[in-house]
């Protein structure tokens, strides 16, 4: 995801690149905002850029190996924490256990709700679970943060919905978010900050997300042909989650088909 590629929260863009050009990079930052906002697109795109090899004082260069890395999201720096569900009889649950269904997953739509992530698990979610962030995950990422950088500048650790860690998740990231190793950065995306530990969200910098407008859509409906009507039509519809406006887009584009 390209800074250029997302429509609107203009002045956050700003901010998010000149703290990148004026060598002020909080090594822990709450993208907070509504579903369907632009919070985890901006948190990636921002990712994308610390490690751009060629970044121009707009965006990155989408062609260095570092971008090339980002368009997969398999880029060895880039770690994914993401609520998950503990099936069958496993004792450990981990984002790395289904991090290459939740590439997908967010590949195919960068605005996609939590709601829409555990529907995908379908009939395995025999128990209707809404998905956590285990003690399991923080034990992980404390070992993954042993060990050095394998090839970036900045290590980033993308925590994807962070208000569904429990108590204890929480309490052992404590500590990590407050003082990372070096080169390491935390990007948490959150619809619900305030669910937070206060604890923790004293150790973070803060960013707000704005929905999307109905100018913003238009320009991202652009290539599917989507009057200002339509668009209105969905936007207050959805509440302007643009991650619902997308799945309702290609509903009616397959009903054509």
């Amino acid at each position: 995801m390209l800074f250029k590629e997302i429509p609107g929260n203009n002045a956050v863009k700003k901010q998010l690149l000149s703290s990148v050009k004026n060598n002020r990079i909080s090594h822990a930052q709450l993208f907070s905002g509504n579903s369907g906002s632009a919070k985890l697109a901006l948190a990636f795109a921002y990712a994308r850029y610390l490690n751009c090899d060629n970044k121009s004082d707009e965006d990155s260069c989408g062609k260095c190996p570092s971008c090339l890395k980002y368009n997969t999201l398999s880029h060895p720096d880039l770690h994914l924490i993401f609520p998950v569900l503990k099936l069958g009889q496993a004792n450990v649950a981990v984002s790395d256990n289904f991090v290459n269904v939740w590439r997908d997953f967010i590949l195919k739509n960068s605005y996609g709700s939590l709601n829409s992530w555990i529907d995908s698990f379908g009939i395995e979610n025999k128990t209707g679970e809404k998905g956590s962030i285990y003690k399991d995950e923080a034990n992980s990422i404390h070992k993954k943060l042993a060990l050095k950088n394998f090839e970036a500048p900045y290590r980033v650790v993308l925590i994807w919905m962070p208000e569904q860690m429990n108590t204890e998740a929480s309490n052992k990231l404590l500590k990590l978010f407050e003082e990372p190793p070096f080169g390491t950065v935390f990007l948490l995306v959150s619809e619900k900050p305030n669910i937070l530990l206060p604890t923790i969200v004293s150790r973070l910098q803060k960013i707000h997300i704005f929905d999307f407008s109905t100018e913003d859509m238009t320009e991202f409906f652009k290539k599917d042909n989507l009057s200002i009507e339509r668009i209105k039509q969905l936007r207050n519809l959805t509440d302007a989650d643009l991650g619902k406006m997308i799945q309702l887009v290609e509903e009616d584009i397959q009903a054509i088909d």
